[in-house]
C-alpha cells in the first residue's frame, strides 16, 4: 500500500491551507475530509465555513493576531492569481465599541507602531454616522477604521482554491471523513468512514470542532464549542448595490440578549440571491459536549427562535435597510483555552491544528502555514513562538 509523505485530516480553512503549503514543499500528500453536506441529516460532521461571507480585519486582539492577519492578507493576491479563483473584497473594516475602556481601541496605537498600518479613528456616534450614514450607533460609541485588504473573504472559494493549489501540485483531495488515526509499525495509518484506510508517514489533523469526537487523539484536547446563529437578510439586487461599499463591521455592544454583532454587506449567494449577513453572540447560545449534540444542532438546532432578538438588533444598527425576507443558519464556535490556535505535535508521527476562536476564518492561510512547518520541522517560522499555541488537554 502506498505511504504518503502526509496525510491532512480535514479540508476545511486551516486544513486546506496547511495542505497547499505542505504540497507547495514537495511533500506527496493526502487531504481527506469530507465536503459541505447536500442532506444535514445524513452528514457525520459540520463546518462554519459554508458560506460566502467572513469579516477579514487586519488589527486583531494583540500582536500574534495581528501578524496572522497580515501574513494571510499578504498572500490573498498571488493565491488568486495563481488559481483564477477571486475570494478577497477589500472594502475596508469598521471597529465599533460602546465601552468606555476598550482594550482593542487602547492597543490600536502601539501595534500601529509595531506594524505600520494606517487607520482612522472616530470620537462619537454622530463622527461614525456622517461617515457611514447606512448605520446608527450610540452617541457614546467610538470606532476605528481600516481600509484594504481589510473587508471580507468568501471561504467557500477560498477553501477551493487552497485545493486548487493542492491538485496543481499531484495532490490527492479526497471526499471523505476519517474516522481513526493511529500509529501501527511505525507508519501513521488512518481510517475512513467509507471504509478506507491510507498510510503516511505523518498526518496533521485539522477537523475543526470534531477533534475531540473522532478516534483520532487518544488524549482529548481542552475544548469548548458553542453554537452561533447567522441571521440572512434577503434584500434585493438594487438594493445590494446600493450597499455596495459597505464596509464589514464589527461592533462590540451589549444587551441582554445579545452582544458582539459582526456583519458583511449584502453579497450574492450560490441560490442568486442576496443576502446580508450578521451574527452575534446570544445568551441562548448553547454548549457542546458530544458528538451527538453537535449534530443535532445542525440537523435541527432552534436557531429561528433567536430570528426576532437579532432582527430587532439589525432594525436598530440599519433602520433603512431594506429586507425582503430573513433567514437564520446555524454554526459553531470552537474555542481553546488560552484563546489562540491549538497547533503541536500530539505524539510521533501526530500533528494538530485546531481552535478557530471565532477569529480564524480571516487568519486561516497564516494558521495553515505554521501548521504545516511544524509538521515538517518540529517548530514554528519566526516570528511565531510555540508557547501561543500550545496543545492544552482536558485532563
Amino acid at each position: 500500500m502506498k505511504i504518503f509523505d502526509a496525510i491532512v485530516v480535514g479540508k476545511g480553512l486551516i486544513g486546506s491551507a496547511a495542505a497547499k503549503y505542505l504540497a507547495e514543499a514537495g511533500l506527496d500528500i493526502a487531504v481527506i475530509g469530507a465536503d459541505e453536506p447536500t442532506d444535514a441529516n445524513t452528514a457525520t460532521v459540520f463546518a462554519s465555513h459554508y458560506d460566502q461571507g467572513r469579516v477579514q480585519r487586519i488589527v486583531g486582539r494583540d500582536a500574534v493576531w495581528t501578524q496572522l492577519n497580515i501574513d494571510s492578507t499578504n498572500v490573498y493576491p498571488t493565491l488568486q492569481s495563481q488559481t483564477g479563483i477571486n475570494f478577497h473584497y477589500p472594502v475596508g473594516c469598521l471597529y465599533v465599541t460602546v465601552h468606555e475602556h476598550d482594550s482593542y481601541l487602547q492597543n490600536l496605537g502601539s501595534q500601529a507602531r509595531q506594524f505600520g498600518f494606517a487607520y482612522r479613528l472616530y470620537d462619537n456616534g454622530g463622527e461614525i454616522g456622517d461617515a457611514y450614514p447606512d448605520f446608527v450607533f450610540p452617541q457614546a460609541a467610538r470606532a476605528n477604521f481600516e481600509a484594504a485588504p481589510s473587508g471580507h473573504i468568501n471561504p467557500r472559494k477560498l477553501i477551493e482554491a487552497q485545493l486548487a493549489v493542492c491538485r496543481q501540485h499531484g495532490s490527492a483531495v479526497m471526499s471523505d471523513t476519517v474516522v481513526q488515526a493511529t500509529r501501527v509499525n511505525g507508519t501513521m495509518q488512518v481510517v475512513t468512514q467509507g471504509g478506507q484506510t491510507y498510510l503516511a508517514k505523518q498526518v496533521l489533523l485539522a477537523p475543526g470542532g470534531f477533534a475531540n469526537f473522532m478516534q483520532l487523539v487518544q488524549r482529548k484536547l481542552a475544548l469548548q464549542l458553542k453554537s452561533e446563529t447567522v441571521l440572512l437578510a434577503k434584500v434585493s439586487e438594487a438594493e445590494a448595490e446600493r450597499l455596495a461599499q459597505l464596509p464589514s463591521l464589527l461592533y462590540e455592544m451589549e444587551t441582554p440578549d445579545l452582544e458582539e454583532i459582526y456583519l458583511v454587506r449584502p453579497i450574492q449567494y450560490p441560490d442568486g440571491n442576496w443576502y446580508l449577513k450578521m451574527g452575534s453572540n446570544l445568551t441562548a447560545d448553547k454548549r457542546f459536549n458530544t458528538l451527538g449534540e453537535v449534530q443535532d444542532w445542525f440537523r435541527h438546532g432552534s436557531s429561528d427562535t433567536n430570528l426576532a432578538v437579532q432582527k430587532a438588533a439589525l432594525d436598530v444598527l440599519m433602520p433603512g435597510l431594506q429586507v425582503q425576507e430573513y433567514f437564520t443558519k446555524r454554526c459553531i464556535i470552537t474555542y481553546t483555552q488560552h484563546k489562540k490556535q491549538y497547533i503541536g505535535q500530539v505524539e510521533e508521527g501526530m500533528y494538530v491544528a485546531t481552535g478557530g476562536n471565532g477569529y480564524s476564518a480571516m487568519c486561516s492561510d497564516a494558521v495553515g502555514r505554521l501548521a504545516a512547518h511544524n509538521l515538517m520541522h518540529c517548530s514554528l517560522p519566526d516570528p511565531y513562538v510555540a508557547e501561543d499555541f500550545r496543545l492544552v488537554w482536558a485532563d
